[in-house]
């Protein structure tokens, strides 16, 4: 019996022993370290049009590797790019880039590296020149930190990561979600500057294009714009009958000072020129109405409309 429990013993001992053994990766020389990085830029590009390799290539990365070299042994330290393709699965399609922009960078700069292993003396010196080179070259000029409305997404980000899990913790971490809240915050005041913009344009619009005579209306009596007025509802012309009286009430107050002349003032700037307690200003208002839904908005004008139009007229003494 005791003879079987120590050859059991003796078995299991060198099961543990070899299995240690092949956890150890084995030394790899400059070369082969440098054809494994290799390797892995390219496994890196391939990312760009076939994302979904990504879990694969990450699995069978190891912790660590081990290079010989003429210097003395070498552990290189892998895990960074385990984490670096966890945030990559993790990222947004829009983030995606510059992730493997980056970790390109960091693989070229290795590689660069590992070729000086061998090299006597004066590595350091040599190594950031030759990566200065190396990233002085066309392919790294896109490669850069983040900008500032890119740190301000990333610590919205962050704060809605943290507020939901103190809400509860056993939410489940959405990804992007920060981004799409960023991105619809950005979307909500484009849509409350559009309908800003869009009343403003509307209150323009009512208010009526500026009509720039080459002279100004009170250059010309009243009377001559009256007469003008009723010549064209002699005739039917309701519309520019409309339009003649308007500037005949228009000259009448600018003649009596109400406001100083000015070519280019729109029919509202003329009503707003007339003080609150003024009587002018109430029948003014009317004449300037039925001249806007008139000869603005084309409106259809009759004879009734000009017969309300010229009673205003009359109470602002236009006769």
């Amino acid at each position: 019996m005791t003879c079987f429990r120590l050859r059991h013993g003796l078995a299991a001992l060198c099961l543990l022993v070899s299995t240690g053994l092949a956890a150890d990766p084995a030394p790899l020389t400059t070369t082969q370290y440098a054809d494994l990085l290799q390797r892995y830029e390219q496994q890196v590009q391939e990312l760009s049009s076939a994302p979904h390799k990504a879990v694969a290539f990450r699995d069978s990365i190891p912790d660590n590797v081990i290079v010989h070299s003429d210097h003395g042994d070498v552990t290189v330290d892998l895990v960074f790019l385990r984490d670096v393709l966890d945030r990559f699965l993790k990222a947004g399609p829009s983030v995606k880039p510059n992730i493997l922009y980056g970790l390109s960078t960091r693989l070229k700069s290795m590689h660069a590296e590992a070729a000086l292993y061998d090299q006597p003396g004066g590595a350091d010196a040599a190594v950031r020149a030759r990566l200065d080179r190396i990233l002085s070259a066309r392919e790294f000029n896109r490669v850069r930190g983040p900008n500032a409305l890119e740190l301000f997404k990333q610590r919205v980000q962050a704060w809605i990561s943290s507020l939901l899990q103190k809400i509860s913790p056993k939410l489940p971490d959405v990804q992007d979600f920060g981004q799409y809240f960023v991105w619809g915050m950005i979307a909500l005041a484009c849509a409350i500057a559009g309908v800003w913009l869009y009343r403003i344009s509307r209150e323009n619009a009512a208010r009526g294009p500026r009509e720039i005579f080459p002279f100004l209306p009170s250059s010309r009596d009243w009377r001559e714009w009256l007469a003008d007025a009723r010549a064209r509802a002699a005739q039917g012309e309701w519309r520019d009958a409309v339009h003649f009286g308007f500037w005949a009430a228009v000259s009448r107050l600018e003649s009596e000072g109400v406001w100083p002349p000015d070519k280019a003032r729109t029919p509202r700037e003329y009503l707003n020129e007339i003080p609150g307690a003024s009587q002018s200003r109430e029948p003014f208002g009317t004449i300037t109405q039925r001249f806007e839904a008139s000869w603005y908005g084309n409106r259809a004008t009759t004879e009734a409309d000009f017969a309300q139009f010229t009673a205003n007229l009359e109470r602002l003494g236009c006769r």
